[in-house]
């Protein structure tokens, strides 16, 4: 039963009357309703607590945090401190709302949203970037799981919410210690309090989850174990992880026919990835000063999402592998195993971009900055031949083409790049090697 009816009235700290307009959700601490502003007409999300989680510590941190403002704009943040004459004492806050475009990986999980590769991606470097904003902070989430971060999966945006929990970092005073399944193996066993280093293994386990839609560390061991309760969890979780791609440890494999999307997804992407998640869920389950760290995923998600390439059967995306490339093995589709045409490369810096018909490069492919915000550059046809291909310049100012003589042609700014292979685009702020 819904504690808020609808049209009552909610006071805030600063004055303002929100009306609750609609519930949205309940969960274990509270719930959430639509609200309107009644002087700008604005909507916002209300979280209203239960009575066992309105305590006069949760309602010192919500102030805490409304006073201290959200680290970026993907936060839904405490934005203002509510209550409800008669209610006892009983409080809530006031955060932007979700749009209805952004899905829960949960949604993703269960195939309710179907993002492209390349959107996957970005979701994953705005994931990564977004805790980075808060533990630059010194501040630690203490709950990254399934329930607390939104995608668009048109683009990959993301929406981090539920940052009531938010505290400074190991703080022992906490309301929460995590959700099961995410929470590192050294806090299950009691031998410490959320950290940023916990929170690094859980965005770990959440980034696996994303790409692999399983959970690294169920295998063979979950599979058998008849009753997952209490006491079992703590083993496989806790005591004695084992990664279920462990190359020392064969133990924990994904069973056939029972965990097939851990096998698939696996062999689909390259070696680079691959081996971070092996160094995060080895070398980091027992060593969290070892774990990867946001900039290590930023980088890697990015080479990622520039490896992409399509297969010229069926359309499916797929990803260029350097070391499969270095063994002279042939890139196959994973979906029709047809053999893939590599299309041309372009080698900017760190960056190595297959060019797709529908590739753009950014700011950040010359200057290492993750800014996506604008293109600099977009694969387009030639304008007298269709067979021919070149980048485009985006930008307002002019490029340098060099071909493989070394001879030089001025590209001003909508005019075409050509794609020939041991050429070279001077870009001002960096240069780019055609292969």
């Amino acid at each position: 039963m819904n504690s808020l009816k609808e049209n009552a009235k909610m006071l805030s700290q600063h004055g303002v009357v929100y009306t609750i307009v609609r519930f949205i959700a309940s969960g274990g601490q509270g719930e959430v309703y639509e609200v309107e502003d009644k002087k700008s007409g604005k909507r916002y999300a209300l979280k209203w607590y239960f009575k066992h989680s309105a305590t006069d510590y949760q309602k010192k941190l919500i102030t805490r945090l409304i006073s201290r403002g959200a680290p970026d704009r993907r936060f839904l943040w405490p934005l203002d401190m509510v209550e409800q004459e008669g209610k006892n004492g009983l409080f809530g806050y006031i955060m932007d709302l979700r749009p209805i475009e952004y899905k829960s990986i949960l949604d993703l999980m269960k195939r309710r949203a179907e993002p492209t590769f390349a959107a996957l991606c970005m979701a994953g470097i705005n994931l990564a970037d977004g805790y980075q904003s808060l533990h630059s902070q010194g501040l630690c989430y203490r709950d990254i799981s399934f329930g607390n971060l939104f995608f668009n999966p048109a683009d990959g945006d993301v929406l981090i919410c539920d940052n009531d929990n938010v505290t400074v970092n190991q703080d022992a005073d906490g309301n929460t210690e995590g959700t099961p399944r995410f929470i590192a193996p050294e806090i299950i066993i009691s031998k410490a309090y959320p950290s940023t280093l916990t929170d690094l293994y859980s965005m770990a386990v959440l980034l696996f989850y994303m790409l692999m839609l399983h959970h690294p560390l169920e295998g063979a061991i979950e599979a058998n174990i008849k009753c997952l309760d209490g006491k079992a969890m703590e083993k496989i979780y806790g005591k004695d992880p084992v990664f279920i791609w462990d190359p020392q440890n064969s133990a924990n494999r994904p069973i056939p026919g029972y965990q097939d999307n851990a096998i698939l997804f696996w062999n689909i992407y390259p070696a680079h990835i691959k081996k971070l998640f092996t160094t995060a869920f080895t070398v980091g389950l027992k060593n969290p000063n070892k774990r990867i760290v946001e900039n290590q995923w930023k980088e890697a998600i990015m080479q990622l999402k520039n490896s992409i390439m399509y297969c010229n059967y069926c359309g499916r995306e797929n990803f260029y592998d350097l070391q499969r490339v270095k063994a002279k093995e042939t890139h196959n589709c994973w979906g029709c195993n047809g053999a893939i045409n590599l299309p041309p490369r372009i080698k900017i810096g760190s960056n190595l971009v297959m060019l797709n018909h529908n590739t753009e490069l950014f700011v950040h492919h010359i200057k290492n900055n993750y800014d996506f915000t604008t293109p600099i550059g977009k694969i387009a046809k030639h304008p007298q031949n269709p067979n021919r291909w070149g980048l485009t310049n985006l930008t307002q100012d002019n490029w340098t083409f060099i071909n493989k003589n070394n001879e030089s042609t001025i590209v001003p700014p909508s005019k075409n790049a050509p794609l020939q292979p041991d050429s070279k685009i001077n870009f001002g702020a960096a240069e780019g090697q055609i292969k």
